[in-house]
């Protein structure tokens, strides 16, 4: 069995949610392509074992693998998606490499995936505003202000949305109005989008005043994408979610099921709350939704 076939049965084994054998399996594949010589390979599964245990919470052993990673030097052309994950990494270890790390991706996406570039430039704007760099609300304005004409909501969301995931606690209000966005037009919360619902809530916290009305939203948005398909990706999202805020509360699911629909009603004062954890300084969008 090659490496990219060890590769291949890891990636089946997390697919079907076998995390344990989905981690021994990338990590012999990282091994055999590193004996095979073949850098842009061990790159690439090094990178995905550290996005992996980012999301399993061990920060740690993704900050050590992100870092063997991009020991490799592989040219950003050749490991773009790689560099991504370790960026996401960086981010959340609020590493100052973070900013550098998502430029990189970006010109590994150039003249390839263009949307994949401009999503990497707003990651990069975030990381700098997680180390309060002056210039990054300005940079954030102009890169949506480029992007703004005839760009569907759901694009504009996950821009915004992307420089709020980088920025770590400065993050907050870009959220909010990367958010804001998909509730003005709910055929925007989609499976690369809802994980920033998903994190404003976290910022807030589960028990936050904010975070019922906003599992309403979620619920109603991912019920509307049932038949896309997203709809499975974005339904796990909204019920891990909610399963985080019902435990907030000591409910069970049906409990706070119950809350949720009770809050149905108040979703007409979610753009305004929204729009109150936005200081103008922190606004980025070119024209207020």
């Amino acid at each position: 069995m090659s490496a990219a076939d060890t590769e291949a049965e890891g990636m089946k084994a997390l697919m079907e949610g076998r995390a344990g054998d989905a981690v021994a399996l990338l990590n012999r594949a990282a091994d055999e392509f590193i004996a095979e010589q073949d850098d842009p390979g061990a790159v690439a599964v090094l990178a995905n074992l550290a996005f992996l245990h980012r999301q399993q919470h061990e920060l740690s052993r993704a900050l050590e693998l992100a870092n063997q990673a991009l020991a490799f030097g592989v040219a950003p052309a050749d490991s773009a998606m790689a560099l991504v994950n370790c960026a996401g990494v960086l981010d959340r270890a609020l590493d100052r490499r973070a900013r550098g790390v998502w430029m990189l991706a970006a010109q590994g996406f150039t003249g390839k995936q263009p949307l994949m570039q401009v999503v990497c430039l707003a990651h990069a704007i975030g990381a700098e505003l997680a180390h309060q760099g002056p210039a990054a609300v300005s940079a954030a304005r102009a890169l949506l202000a480029q992007v703004n004409a005839g760009a569907p909501t759901p694009m504009l969301a996950g821009f915004v949305g992307a420089i709020g995931d980088s920025a770590g606690p400065a993050g907050l209000p870009f959220l909010a109005q990367a958010v804001g966005l998909m509730v003005s037009d709910p055929t925007a919360f989609t499976a690369s989008t809802q994980p920033h619902w998903a994190l404003l809530v976290e910022r807030l916290g589960a028990d936050h005043a904010l975070a019922v009305p906003l599992c309403a939203f979620g619920l109603g948005a991912a019920l509307a994408r049932r038949g896309a398909p997203d709809f499975q990706a974005v339904s796990s999202g909204v019920r891990a979610v909610f399963e985080a805020c019902a435990r907030a509360r000591g409910l069970d699911d049906a409990a706070f099921a119950a809350l949720t629909q009770q809050h149905a009603a108040s979703l007409e004062a979610l753009p305004d709350a929204l729009l109150a954890l936005v200081t103008e300084g922190s606004w980025v969008l070119p024209r207020r939704a």
